[in-house]
């Protein structure tokens, strides 16, 4: 697969996905539903050809990516302030 993320052959920029998918179905805020839409009208504007589900895929890959789902970094702030707070939250 190309770098920019592409398959060969399905045309100039369309993201496709490369692998069996299993199906999620959860509700988001209209706030946070606004953002990806305002992220999927940008990059359709580079010229890729990118549907609301394949900008969601590529946001969570990419903040599962950037995380590796430790705490401090989800939080954000990475001080001993978040960890006690998640600590905190925890049943």
């Amino acid at each position: 697969m190309p770098l920019d993320g592409t398959e060969p052959g399905l045309g100039k920029g369309r993201v496709m996905q490369a692998q069996a998918a299993k199906q999620f179905s959860f509700r988001l805020p209209v706030g946070l539903v606004d953002r990806v839409e305002q992220c999927m009208d940008h990059l359709q504007a580079t010229g890729l050809e990118v549907t609301r589900a394949d900008v969601v895929r590529m946001l969570l890959k990419h903040a599962l990516d950037a995380t590796h789902c430790k705490v401090e970094r989800l939080l954000g702030g990475g001080g001993r302030g978040s960890k006690e707070r998640a600590r905190k939250r925890r049943p």
